[in-house]
């Protein structure tokens, strides 16, 4: 028979429950469950907000931009790039496995409704068929062929101009310094999209680059940017770095941009959510492990008889030791179970229904965002398994103090 198990089990099953250690210990289950809940939680929400605004930002935004100086510095790729052809051949000699997509943006007017809004005309080589910005287009015409006055306008665009998908819209374009009345275009909503960049989705009209160069008399191999699409994006940097030493770049007044140069604030603002949630990863673990500190101590000196009598009869420290080691054991289990099962109930919730609402202009995000990985999972339960199982043995190594004697007369 397992001695230290029954003891623990007698003990558990006591029917004093208005005993200080009884309501201590059920203090000590909920501090592990609130801080599991918390550190799952922190990290999920964490992470997810990293993901989701790490995604939009590399799907609305080339993880390289070739263009001219004056085009990076304005952010606007309105200046042509001269000797394209070359600069495209070097990219594709170098790194044939990177997608190239080539754009042109001019600034433009539009009026709808006697509303007046300045935007820009992104044009994009492939029309409106390019998928990284498919999960962003949330209404579009149905079966209804594409036309090369066909464009995407934001959802906030939409509201404010109060005009619907498949209405036409009226563009104004200069296409030189010097001219008094502007050129006009008409074109179709073919869809709506919404970004949750307010800076994106209040500035930008998308369509056919072929649109620009016909208004301003442009050849087909006129571009504004060549975007550079890379799948590994931890090489971006160095990608980068290399093509600006090739003398293609330096001798034609060149200019690379990439993602993180262009959204820094934003890179910077997110890699301090790591800090943030080692910070109350760290608080949740000291909470819970005084409370696991506290019930034990409570524990061993509510049943200091108790153990005085096991020494005076030949009981170690070991036998014990195991006593207070089930109990602590009890402790995390009733803790961190219904602690993981509350987080997915809560997170399963959250992704597929939205509950909790979030800012775009603030986050660039609508809703809380749970990023469930199964790895940070297993790895945050396990370490307050090694953590609460070490401050257990350290409890137990008070037991040693007791003298038998003193214990039993007590």
């Amino acid at each position: 028979m397992n001695l230290p198990f029954f003891i623990y089990k007698k003990l558990k099953n006591s029917t004093d429950k208005s005993n200080t250690s009884s309501r201590i210990i059920k203090i000590a289950k909920f501090s592990v469950f609130i801080g599991i809940f918390i550190s799952l939680s922190a990290v999920s929400i964490g992470k997810g907000l990293q993901s989701s605004i790490n995604e939009t930002i590399y799907n609305i935004t080339p993880d390289i931009s070739i263009s001219s100086y004056e085009n990076n510095d304005r952010g606007i790729a309105s200046e042509i790039i001269k000797e394209s052809e070359v600069i495209v051949d070097e990219v594709n000699r170098l790194y044939p496995d990177i997608k190239l997509n080539f754009t042109l943006e001019k600034p433009s007017i539009i009026t709808v409704n006697n509303s007046i809004e300045t935007l820009i005309f992104r044009g994009v080589k492939d029309g409106l068929n390019f998928k990284s910005f498919d999960q962003f287009i949330i209404e579009k015409l149905n079966d209804v062929p594409q036309s090369l006055n066909d464009v995407l306008i934001s959802k906030s665009l939409l509201e404010k101009l109060k005009i619907n998908v498949g209405d036409n819209i009226r563009l104004f374009f200069q296409t030189n310094n010097y001219q008094k009345i502007p050129n006009i275009r008409n074109y179709r909503v073919y869809g709506v999209y919404q970004t949750d960049f307010p800076d994106f989705d209040s500035n930008y009209i998308i369509g056919n680059i072929n649109s620009l160069q016909n208004l301003f008399k442009l050849s087909s191999k006129d571009f504004g940017a060549i975007e550079l699409i890379v799948d590994d994006k931890q090489s971006i940097t160095s990608i980068k770095n290399n093509l600006l030493s090739k003398d293609i770049f330096i001798n034609n007044n060149i200019s690379l941009l990439n993602v993180q140069e262009k959204y820094k604030n934003i890179f910077d603002w997110i890699s301090i959510f790591d800090f943030n949630i080692l910070i109350i990863l760290v608080l949740m673990i000291v909470v819970a492990i005084i409370s696991i500190i506290i019930s034990m101590l409570t524990l061993i000196f509510e049943r200091i008889k108790m153990i005085g009598i096991l020494s005076s009869l030949g009981g170690d420290n070991k036998l014990l030791g195991k006593v207070f080691l089930y109990q602590g054991i009890d402790i995390l289990i009733r803790g961190i179970i219904p602690g993981n099962v509350l987080f997915i109930i809560i997170s399963y919730m959250q992704n597929n229904y939205k509950i909790l609402g979030l800012n775009p202009n603030d986050y660039y995000v609508d809703s809380v965002p749970f990023l469930i990985d199964i790895t940070y999972i297993i790895s945050i339960n396990l370490f307050f398994i090694i953590i609460g199982t070490i401050i257990l043995f350290a409890t137990f190594s008070s037991i040693t103090r007791f003298v038998p004697t003193i214990n039993i007369n007590s």
